[in-house]
């Protein structure tokens, strides 16, 4: 397998826009999956308390559960690393939030869209993050 020692992909406002149908449809499962792993977290955490609540050594054998987590584990980073091929970051799997690099100005920057939103329409530099978005103009975007 070659080395990963390029260029990150740096995409077009439209390319962005493109992308985010095919992109948003990963996300729904990503977020699903997600949300079924922190149930199972929750209720392997409720079945531990409630074995050692006795005070004896928890005896429920969680092993189906474990390996389901590992599974759904497994999954979600397999898609993360989906996303990642087509030069796009997840960077919440909870949120749903995909950061595009794109270039503004000469420099480097994100694109930035949150499961929920229309389309993309939002950016912000490499080092703000999420707090630091600012919605997208389009005419400064050639």
């Amino acid at each position: 397998m070659p080395s990963e020692h390029h260029q990150p992909r740096l995409y077009t406002l439209s390319q962005a826009r493109r992308s985010l149908p095919g992109l948003a449809a990963v996300v729904i499962v990503m977020r699903e999956k997600a949300r079924r792993l922190d149930e199972l977290q929750a209720l392997r955490a409720s079945l531990r308390r409630s074995s050692g609540a006795d005070g004896n050594p928890m005896t429920t054998d969680d092993s189906e559960l474990q390996a389901e987590l590992a599974k759904l584990e497994r999954q979600i980073g397999e898609l993360i690393a989906h996303v990642g091929r087509q030069g796009v970051e997840v960077k919440d799997v909870r949120r749903g939030l995909l950061d595009w690099r794109a270039e503004r100005d000469g420099r480097v920057v994100y694109l930035c869209w949150q499961y929920g939103e229309r389309t993309v329409s939002f950016w912000h530099e490499l080092s703000d993050g999420f707090g630091g978005r600012r919605p997208i103009v389009v005419s400064e975007w050639a």
